[in-house]
């Protein structure tokens, strides 16, 4: 059994990906135009003002190819959750995302209440 609850964390990284991805969607869109889902998409992809987000998804995506192999690497679980802790610790670095992670969680109440439930998953045996 594991002794980190990955699936939780998994579950609350996603949501708050989410959220980000939606605050940073209605900040993009007050600048342009309202967007197709497509449209909107394509420019989270290639627009480099989405850059930043890449550590966040590197981070779930790593956990999904891990995901069968945890078993097998048990230093995996502790050393994912403490990447986990230093990517969301608003203060931890100046990165770019570290900057514009501070900056959406003092602005969006959403990105702010997913950011405590994947930190409160952090610290669950």
């Amino acid at each position: 059994m594991s002794k980190y609850p990955l699936s939780k964390v998994r579950s609350d990284l996603l949501a708050l990906h989410r959220a980000i991805v939606d605050s940073e969607r209605r900040d993009y869109e007050k600048q342009l135009h309202r967007m197709a889902d497509g449209e909107f998409l394509d420019a989270l992809i290639k627009n480099p003002r989405f850059a930043w987000l890449g550590a966040l998804t590197a981070l779930i995506v790593r956990l999904d190819e891990m995901e069968e192999e945890v078993s097998l690497q048990p230093d995996f679980e502790k050393e994912f959750m403490q990447q986990t802790r230093n990517l969301l610790t608003p203060d931890l670095g100046k990165s770019e995302f570290h900057r514009k992670y501070s900056e959406l969680l003092q602005k969006s109440p959403e990105v702010l209440v997913a950011h405590g439930a994947v930190m409160r998953a952090l610290k669950s045996p």
